[in-house]
């Protein structure tokens, strides 16, 4: 009886001092438009994904009840020849982009969002030949990439024309550090900058009788491991019949806020002390029975 007595305690002021949050609460979803066949489907991840993504570590589909669905991400990472990556869609588009000058150095700050760049090229009209150097950051870790010559209407005509800085490290990024050495000339006029990217896809196993959804945008939740990953190259040799997102949809984060402070660990600690007194009075009883008068 006492035993019951504890747990029903500890039960009850577990409930009580954890924070009331709702599920898992993700930011941002696309529906899933597939052709209602089963079989395995494959979608292309676009750039709002990986904008709002944390890494692709929190990607989930669930079908329309509301249950995970297992899948696995074939990543241009996973690709060890020239050909497999040429397998993976490409795309290229202007970036934002901001210039400061540190001493005879022009540095090129240039946004990627978490995209899994491999080209970068400068649109200018200027006539140089620079040294460079090109990081990668994210948040605030710096990976040097690569460093090399630019150079747009060089003085030697036997010299290309070189405006494109191409690199093979394809792991994602937030933002792109060019470092363009000077010396002592002026500063490139830069007019636009281009980057092209790799997009990786999510393959999964359609039932054919449900709707799907990708769920994304919770830092709470890490990569999932399914089933289906210890079997990526026997389901790659199946027929992929190719799925598309749709427009992307915004929900606001789920946390039930409690209607009135609660001092939490004054609460904990009376339960404590109460527990004590139980087992103390419990103990008491027991030597009481072993020995009666």
């Amino acid at each position: 009886m006492m035993h019951k007595l504890i747990i029903t305690i500890l039960l009850s002021t577990f409930l009580l001092v954890a924070p009331a949050y709702a599920e898992n609460s993700f930011l941002y979803s696309k529906p899933i438009q597939t052709d209602n066949s089963p079989g395995y489907k494959f979608v292309v991840l676009d750039k709002e994904v990986y904008a709002h993504s944390n890494q692709l570590q929190d990607i989930r589909i669930f079908d329309e009840t509301d249950e995970e669905v297992p899948y696995f991400l074939d990543s241009i990472r996973d690709a060890a020849t020239s050909k497999e990556k040429e397998s993976f869609i490409q795309s290229s588009e202007e970036a934002p982009f901001v210039i400061t000058q540190v001493r005879n150095d022009t540095v090129i700050t240039i946004e990627v969002n978490h995209l899994f760049a491999f080209r970068l090229e400068l649109n200018t009209n200027d006539m140089f030949e620079r040294n460079y150097a090109l990081y990668g950051l994210n948040g605030e870790t710096k990976r040097y990439l690569l460093e090399g010559r630019l150079a747009n209407l060089p003085l030697d005509p036997s010299l290309p024309i070189k405006k494109d800085i191409v690199w093979s490290d394809t792991n994602p990024v937030d933002q792109l550090q060019l470092v363009i050495h000077n010396r002592d000339d002026k500063p490139i006029n830069l007019k636009s900058v281009r980057i092209s990217y790799y997009l990786n896809k999510l393959i999964f196993k359609d039932l054919g009788n449900t709707h799907y959804r990708l769920a994304y945008g919770n830092n709470a939740i890490n990569s999932p491991h399914y089933d289906i990953m210890d079997y990526k190259t026997t389901v790659k040799k199946e027929t992929l019949i190719p799925a598309t997102l749709g427009a992307e949809v915004s929900t606001p984060p789920k946390t039930q806020l409690p209607e009135s402070p609660t001092n939490y660990k004054l609460l904990f600690n009376l339960t404590i002390s109460a527990l004590a007194l139980l087992l103390i009075i419990g103990i008491g009883l027991s030597l009481r029975k072993k020995n009666p008068k």
